[in-house]
């Protein structure tokens, strides 16, 4: 519950228009193709993207393309009514579409210029230009006389130009026939070098390739010329065969490159582990063992409490005659007020060590 009411908190208009046009398409159950040339002319104020676009001509493979014309001119002459044909209309104009209708009309017309420079020639481009053709009267006269009655942002004036500006563009190209094969090779040359920007924006992440061609510049090579306009008697089925062959081509080049670059990278990762091994300091060298060479000693001489220099000196006669009579003095008996006088008075024992020690003294 508190995760549903948050996201309840968080919705916007757009969340909102969004369920409403959802619901929408459910109620009315409009065709797919439909759904997705609605998507691509909302009251957005983006749009109609690449991908919207591109979901709208993907529709060809199921329906007509004249269908897809047709529908998007009636969704255009709806917007383009200043008077509603129903209750329905008529709050949609006034409550739903409040101005940004001519949003609608604006994404309608372009719309129409990219099926004109994107569907296949032959067939394909000779069912918009005809359906086009037909309704043209709707082009020249109720768009380029449309007026904006009102906007949210206030330039109706400029919004004007612009719509009157992409209607002249889509007539010009039914009109003339040599303007719309330029402007589709124009359009096919521009859609291949943003297809190539953005492989070889893919390929530039690979840094290894130093031998002065890099895969990117190789496949850009490959590529060169691989999109150009064949002749006009070359049949439709061997351009099929032809473009579904460099796309095979592409494709592989694209695996090869993603492989390559994997590669590199594992390397490039292998690299730099041994780096950081190298690099890693040895406990031993952070010993410095020239400081240690200087210590000659330690302080055990200290600890005795003796001086170093008097200890390693020769002793002086002097000393060695202080060593001798502190050991050959005896030590004084203890008097002992029991003992008879017979044992005090009596002689002492002969002391060899006494003798030893005297004798030593009149040697030196």
């Amino acid at each position: 519950m508190d995760s549903l009411s948050r996201k309840i908190q968080n919705l916007g208009i757009h969340d909102i228009r969004n369920a409403a046009r959802f619901a929408q398409n459910m109620i009315v159950q409009y065709e797919p193709y439909q759904v997705d040339i609605r998507r691509a002319t909302n009251t957005d104020s983006w749009g109609p993207t690449p991908k919207h676009l591109a979901k709208v001509l993907r529709n060809r493979y199921q329906v007509p393309l004249y269908l897809m014309t047709e529908y998007t001119l009636k969704r255009l002459v709806d917007h383009v009514a200043t008077r509603p044909k129903n209750l329905y209309e008529k709050a949609r104009k006034d409550y739903v579409n409040y101005g940004s209708e001519w949003r609608v009309v604006l994404k309608c017309l372009a719309v129409l210029e990219f099926l004109l420079l994107n569907v296949a020639d032959g067939d394909e481009l000779n069912q918009v230009r005809s359906c086009l053709v037909t309704h043209k009267h709707l082009l020249s006269r109720e768009v380029m006389g449309y007026r904006v009655g009102v906007s949210s942002d206030g330039k109706m004036e400029v919004h004007e130009r612009g719509i009157r500006k992409k209607c002249e563009q889509v007539l010009q190209l039914l009109e003339d026939s040599q303007y719309l094969k330029r402007e589709r090779q124009r359009h096919a040359r521009n859609n291949l070098k943003i297809r190539q920007q953005g492989e070889s924006s893919l390929y530039n992440a690979n840094p290894v390739d130093s031998s002065g061609s890099s895969p990117a510049a190789e496949a850009l090579d490959d590529d060169e010329g691989a999109d150009d306009e064949l002749p006009e008697t070359v049949p439709q089925q061997q351009r099929q065969r032809r473009r579904s062959h460099i796309e095979e081509q592409r494709r592989q080049r694209r695996e090869i490159l993603r492989e390559r670059i994997k590669n590199t990278e594992i390397e490039r990762k292998r690299q730099l582990e041994q780096a950081k091994a190298r690099d890693e300091p040895d406990l031993l060298d952070l010993i410095d063992f020239d400081d240690l060479d200087g210590v000659d000693d330690d302080d055990f001489g200290d600890f005795q409490g003796g001086d170093a220099s008097a200890t390693s000196s020769n002793p002086t006669a002097s000393d060695i005659l202080d060593l001798l009579d502190w050991t050959a003095a005896p030590a004084a008996p203890a008097a002992s007020t029991d003992a008879p006088a017979a044992e005090k008075n009596a002689p002492k024992k002969h002391d060899a060590f006494a003798d030893l020690f005297s004798h030593s003294k009149s040697l030196i």
